[in-house]
């Protein structure tokens, strides 16, 4: 998300902050820009789902331009599927002139060249596009729409050839869940020949449903058999992967109970405290301002940016 270092140079301010509970800064800041998506993905539930309309793009500069006077260092857009708003550039670009590093998600359907050198010269330095599968066809089951797999890999390969000589860094990310992880040993070789930079896989949700979750069965089929290859091979090809990635419902049995219980933090914030209140913001397509994705419909908001600042 953030590097300690963000902090390292007013670390005084920010212990007063965090002792005496008063705000600090807005140091990474997650923004939704609309629900709605093309896609039909099996574990999401955005397609089935008609919202409100998103707030405007104007209404979302306004608050980037806030957010920077704030010492906001770094901006993530999502959604939904974020590039279904095609102003969407103008904010990246808006955000990168203010001084802070913008990243992006998306499924990569609706890139084309010209989009990508447009986000790239716009300042975008970070992508993660979604693939669920090394095979087509699983990935496309699971997407919920035929010929995206062709789309989305031809993302990931357009934003590595206008990256700028490393200025971009191109990840993907990977929903692990009971229709795909036993497809997932082959992912890096996909990832190195697109020109991805690295892979994240991420637990599926424990709200997506029972047929999607891993049983422990499962779990120890993936640790076993799959993880160690996509581990090994990540590292033979030079495609960035962090140990505890490649492992995401845990290794042990503590953590897997952990895991399949929802809780892929394996207890760690029952230990050691967390400081995402103080340093993080999650801002819903409706403008709705949570501490962070993890608390989104679970506790009250903390405000609305349509009606308020955000510093209010």
């Amino acid at each position: 998300m953030y590097s300690p270092e963000s902090i390292a140079d007013d670390k005084a301010d920010f212990q007063k902050a965090v002792l005496n509970a008063r705000a600090y800064k807005p140091i990474y800041v997650k923004i939704k820009v609309n629900y709605g998506c093309n896609l039909k993905c099996e574990m999401c539930k955005h397609w089935r789902e008609t919202r409100e309309p998103p707030i405007s793009m104007d209404r979302f500069r306004e608050i980037i331009t806030e957010l920077g006077e704030l010492g906001c260092k770094k901006i993530h857009f999502s959604g939904g599927e974020p590039m279904l708003r095609p102003q969407l550039p103008d904010l990246v670009e808006h955000a990168t002139q203010l001084g802070m590093r913008v990243t992006l998600t998306t499924n990569g359907t609706l890139i084309d060249k010209a989009k990508a050198k447009r986000l790239i010269e716009a300042g975008l330095r970070g992508v993660n596009v979604s693939i669920d599968s090394p095979l087509r066809k699983m990935h496309e089951k699971i997407r919920g729409v035929e010929g995206s797999f062709k789309q989305t890999t031809r993302a990931v390969s357009l934003f590595n050839k206008y990256s700028h000589k490393g200025k971009l860094t191109v990840r993907i990310n990977t929903v692990v869940g009971r229709s795909n992880f036993e497809t997932l040993a082959t992912l890096p070789d996909l990832a190195h020949e697109l020109g991805a930079d690295g892979i994240n896989l991420i637990p599926v949700d424990d709200h997506c449903g029972e047929h999607l979750s891993m049983r422990k069965k499962d779990i120890a089929l993936y640790n076993s058999e799959i993880a160690p290859v996509i581990e090994k091979r990540a590292q033979e090809l030079g495609i960035n992967i962090a140990d505890e990635d490649a492992f995401p419902f845990g290794r042990d049995d503590s953590e897997v109970r952990l895991g399949r219980a929802g809780r892929y933090a394996f207890g760690y914030y029952n230990k050691f405290p967390c400081y995402a209140p103080w340093t993080h913001s999650l801002i819903d397509f409706n403008g709705l301002v949570y501490v962070c994705c993890m608390t989104r419909e679970q506790i009250q908001p903390l405000g609305d940016v349509r009606k308020q600042s955000f510093k209010e």
